[in-house]
């Protein structure tokens, strides 16, 4: 930190918009403080404050819960939906913002804890009380309680274009995602019939889903990657230079998921639409967590687009791999995920 990097970040705010209003959503205190336009682009900040968050915070370091050994006993401890402290962020589905006529997509969200080291958003914030913004209800808050979310605006901006300090504001929400826990224990049989439904209950509400396991078996992870790499669209996109070197960064993350001569074991299975499946082993769940460093996602579509009850098939894919000739696996239904989308915000 010196004089020249705080002299940069005042440089770059080039003009401040300020809006300053109020609005309690799901609990959270949250003030437009208005758009900030730098770089050639526009962000509207929002600041936000969650008492609920706090009083975690302070209950799990009353109980010394942060000690990374009580909390991370196994990997069902650490992905256990109930044992996450995370502020909740009311603007993280925003799709569009509306001030008076004017309609802004967001190209990005950012929303993140405050800190006294975070100097470039401390400075915005008092670039943004040097132009008139009143803190109101953050006054007396601690800065680490503080979030602040960023929505980037879509466009190349000259300047803040003109807009009346009493139009309407609305947000307008997208899909967003909330995860459930479930624990419920089940025994896969590899290519096993499955004629019943599977119930299941959201462990927190005790509201009952169902789900309907079409087929369960293994898959050869890297049989899939020489498909791919095979494909006709993808000999034409690519150089054979460009392929090899595809080949060498997939190799390299499969082997970090699914060492060659192990599979992947894949459930395919119908439920309501808007409900996805998060299934783990139990010797997993049970393990103690393993630094693994970056982790890789694996999404992977079934062949066919509708099950046996003429819904939309999905997978889910177990990323422990097995030998080939598993013929049974104990795995449990670990949480579901929902899609939701919130009301409009309107100011």
């Amino acid at each position: 930190m010196n004089i020249r990097y705080l002299h940069e970040i005042l440089s770059r705010i080039e003009e401040i918009k300020v809006i300053g209003r109020n609005v309690m959503v799901d609990g959270v205190i949250c003030n437009v403080m208005g758009i900030v336009h730098r770089d050639m682009e526009m962000r509207l900040l929002i600041l936000q404050y969650d008492e609920n968050f706090r009083d975690s915070i302070e209950e799990i370091e009353a109980t010394k819960l942060f000690d990374a050994q009580s909390i991370h006993e196994s990997n069902r401890m650490l992905m256990r939906n109930d044992r996450k402290v995370d502020a909740k962020n009311p603007f993280q589905s925003v799709l569009k913002v509306l001030i008076g006529e004017r309609e802004f997509k967001i190209e990005e969200s950012v929303h993140h804890r405050l800190s006294m080291q975070d100097w470039d958003n401390i400075l915005t914030i008092a670039k943004f009380m040097n132009n008139g913004w009143q803190p109101n209800q953050f006054d007396y808050q601690n800065i680490d309680m503080l979030f602040l979310t960023s929505l980037k605006l879509v466009g190349d901006f000259i300047s803040i274009p003109e807009f009346n300090q009493n139009d309407k504001l609305r947000f307008v929400m997208g899909p967003d995602s909330v995860i459930h826990q479930v624990e419920k224990p089940i025994t896969l049989v590899v290519g096993g019939s499955y004629p019943d439904k599977l119930m299941f209950q959201d462990a927190a509400t005790g509201v009952e889903h169902w789900a309907q396991i079409n087929r369960v078996y293994l898959l050869d992870i890297w049989d899939e990657m020489e498909k791919i790499l095979a494909h006709p669209k993808l000999q034409e996109q690519m150089t054979s230079e460009e392929i090899a070197q595809r080949r060498l960064d997939l190799e390299k993350k499969l082997l970090e998921i699914c060492p060659k001569g192990l599979y992947l074991p894949v459930i395919e299975y119908e439920c309501e639409e808007d409900i996805f499946l998060q299934f783990y082993s139990k010797s997993f769940l049970d393990a103690k967590p393993l630094d693994r460093g970056n982790s890789v996602g694996l999404l992977f579509q079934p062949d066919q687009p509708t099950g046996t009850l003429g819904l939309k098939l999905k997978a889910a894919v177990l990323q422990e791999p097995v030998p080939a000739d598993t013929s049974t696996i104990e795995v449990e239904l670990f949480q579901y995920i929902s899609t939701i989308t919130n009301d409009d915000i309107v100011l």
